[in-house]
């Protein structure tokens, strides 16, 4: 049975970009005064309130420093939540398990039609949609409207996928828009959804990385599906 991953980052990847810069160049400043003010923590962020707000003030009076940018002695929260992995159905849907599989490596390169990377890797989930899926896998638009397969386009349901069920969080099934549709568009359960059996391709589930699931429920999801942070698969591959 095919194994993949899939790193799964949470929140505002150019807000912590912008986090990571400001605490970089605290870190630097305070590397260069260190000595100065007797301190012995070996890294900004070892430094207590009392010493992290002096060393900001330092740094704003300074104006070489000051003219780089504003700075904090504080480390941004990583947006990586952690991974999830999946049990792939192979033997059931080789076409569509391959399709994934390649999606996830970035095997074939550019779409043929799309011209796009048919690869996974910094996709966001589009539409999560409380208590009931979280959707992704538009390499093509990243909206939701596009996709593109290894096949070169979209590609027909395979039957043993259309008897499994949805029963319960964690079921992994390609999104579609009617019969036969199939393209890189994929999504997660969020709790049972026996209202998809019958109509998406089921092709996997989740073994490890439930509580990502959860918490993607509780901190992106929303009514109308409408991401409330961005969810992105930060990196993916086979195990």
């Amino acid at each position: 049975m095919v194994r993949v991953y899939l790193d799964i980052d949470i929140g505002d990847a150019a807000k912590y970009a912008s986090n990571t810069d400001q605490f970089n160049r605290g870190e630097s400043y305070y590397q260069s005064v260190r000595s100065q003010y007797g301190w012995t923590a070996s890294t900004v962020d070892a430094l207590d309130d009392e010493q992290k707000q002096l060393l900001i003030e330092s740094y704003n009076a300074d104006k070489t420093w000051s003219s780089k940018g504003p700075c904090t002695a504080t480390k941004p929260d990583p947006l990586r939540a952690g991974r999830i992995v999946c049990e792939l159905y192979d033997s059931d849907v080789p076409k569509t398990v391959e399709n994934f599989r390649c999606l996830v490596t970035g095997e074939k390169g550019l779409g043929k039609a799309s011209k796009k990377p048919l690869h996974y890797q910094g996709v966001r989930f589009h539409r999560i949609v409380k208590g009931f899926c979280c959707q992704g896998g538009d390499v093509v638009k990243g909206d939701g409207s596009g996709g593109d397969s290894i096949y070169n386009g979209k590609f027909n349901d395979e039957k043993a996928g259309l008897q499994k069920k949805h029963d319960g969080p964690g079921v992994l099934a390609m999104a579609n828009s009617g019969k036969n549709t199939n393209s890189s568009q994929f999504y997660f359960t969020l709790a049972a959804a026996p209202q998809c059996d019958g109509k998406h391709v089921v092709f996997g589930k989740v073994v490890e990385g439930l509580d990502i699931l959860k918490r993607i429920d509780e901190e992106a999801a929303s009514a109308d599906g409408t991401p409330k942070v961005d969810v992105v698969i930060g990196a993916c591959g086979v195990l």
